[in-house]
């Protein structure tokens, strides 16, 4: 859907697959999918996209909000994009102050990892993306050059 600011804004639910250590499960019950919600915005002036999610499993004991936004490099705006991502990730345990501090760190750890894994999957996106794009740019000036030569020829 477009935004009044002519922004392209998408939602999306997404499920991933996580283990969980042992003690959480003792203690809330076995889940091993997790579902998130996501808000999607591109702007193509700006030629910025902001992501922006949260979790909907275990959200009464554990709010986690991400955003990611990708934007031009303000050195090289042509050549490199610019990542930052934010989390916030706060466990809601009441007075157990241990058990949520243990919580909130192993959600911490277990963040950075796929953080690393997510800015690689992306890149691979990108990477094959460009590879496409450049494929569809050859065909395009492939196709003008015969167009060229066959209006020559006549």
């Amino acid at each position: 859907m477009l935004t009044s600011s002519r922004q392209l804004r998408t939602e999306r639910l997404i499920t991933c697959k996580q283990s969980t250590p042992k003690w959480i499960n003792s203690i809330l019950g076995g889940q091993d999918t997790s579902l998130v919600y996501e808000t999607s915005y591109v702007d193509p002036t700006a030629k910025k996209v902001t992501m922006c999610s949260m979790n909907l499993t275990w959200s009464d004991l554990l709010n986690v909000r991400e955003t990611c936004i990708y934007q031009p490099s303000a050195s090289a705006p042509d050549a490199k994009t610019m990542f930052q991502q934010r989390a916030e990730i706060t466990a809601l345990c009441g007075g157990w102050q241990k058990i949520k501090n243990s919580i909130e760190q192993f959600t911490v750890e277990r963040f950075q990892q796929n953080a690393v894994r997510g800015k690689e999957g992306f890149e691979m996106v990108l990477e094959m993306s460009r590879k496409v794009f450049a494929e569809q740019r050859e065909m395009l000036r492939l196709q003008q050059d015969s167009k060229i030569l066959q209006e020559a020829k006549f």
